[in-house]
């Protein structure tokens, strides 16, 4: 009666063996059932001189590097996106890039390819393939595949926004261009490869418009001074302080002293063209001049200077 009991008893053990190492094949078929993609983002980093013509376009380029293990398909879709940088602003947001901690900001465009003049925006959308770069790598027998992909920064001067004459200094903003592989919303993401556009703003001043001539109708001994004035707009770098002269500011013509005098004859630049300076020539009364006929003409030159 005892041993048909110890029969079961006997395959119990067995059973439990089995199952236990049933169990741990499953778990080690595990990982290898998940594709082994590696990605990363390499960039290189730009800078430009924000000076006329506008606009001012600079390129650098993003490479795109992925492993695969053996078993992995040789295939890999992905999509490439682009942050809106430190000093975006708005809803849609428009890149900028600052002066230090100050206010002073330059606006710029980021376009995929090496060409500005598109409308190719380089950006991160949360889900889609809007505004992002697409593609896919081919392995091959390889295990390791990279492309590259070429991008534009542009600045407008004293267009888009931007001041023609900005305060000067060193403007900068940083963003990121990462990876999420397949092209999915689901896909995994590379770390974040960041890309510094650097923007450099010298001081200058500069004539906007010109002065023209400024014309005497004297006559000898005449009981009152004549006057006669011209105006120019300045341009000046935003808070740069300038000061005007002119050269000779005073002198003799046909035997007659006059002077010239700037109105303002200092100020401190605004970035735009809208600073307006006025010349004033004044010929003081009860004078003879030097004039053998009835009525003579003459000319002088005079050079204006702008000191910053």
């Amino acid at each position: 009666m005892k041993r048909p009991m110890k029969r079961p008893m006997g395959r119990t053990p067995a059973l439990a063996i089995f199952r236990v190492f049933a169990a741990a094949v499953l778990l080690g078929l595990g990982p290898c059932a998940h594709a082994a993609y590696s990605c990363t983002v390499s960039a290189t980093s730009t800078g430009l001189i924000y000076e006329a013509p506008s606009p001012r376009d600079v390129t650098g380029s993003a490479t795109l590097t992925c492993t695969r293990s053996p078993g992995d398909a040789s295939t890999l879709s992905y999509r490439l996106k682009a942050t809106d940088g430190l000093h975006a602003s708005g809803t849609n947001p428009i890149r900028r890039v600052r002066l230090g901690s100050s206010g002073n900001l330059l606006f710029y465009s980021l376009r995929r390819g090496a060409s500005c003049n598109n409308n190719t925006n380089w950006r991160a959308p949360a889900t889609g393939t809007t505004d992002v770069q697409t593609g896919t790598l081919n392995f091959g027998a390889g295990l390791v595949a990279s492309t590259t992909l070429a991008y534009c920064n542009r600045v407008r001067v004293g267009a888009g926004g931007n001041p023609p004459a900005p305060a000067a200094g060193v403007y900068t903003d940083t963003f990121s261009i990462f990876a999420q592989y397949p092209t999915n919303k689901a896909g995994a993401l590379s770390p974040d490869a960041p890309v510094s556009l650097t923007v450099g703003v010298s001081n200058q001043c500069v004539f906007n418009s010109y002065p023209g001539s400024l014309v005497f109708n004297y006559t000898a001994f005449s009981s009152t001074a004549q006057t006669a004035s011209t105006a120019f707009l300045l341009r000046c770098s935003t808070d740069l302080p300038w000061t005007i002269t002119v050269d000779p500011a005073a002198t003799t013509l046909l035997g007659l002293r006059y002077e010239i005098a700037p109105s303002p004859s200092s100020g401190i630049g605004n970035g735009n063209t809208g600073q307006s300076v006025t010349l004033t020539g004044t010929m003081q009364a009860g004078q003879a001049g030097a004039c053998a006929t009835s009525f003579c003409t003459g000319s002088q030159q005079h050079t204006v200077f702008i000191h910053y």
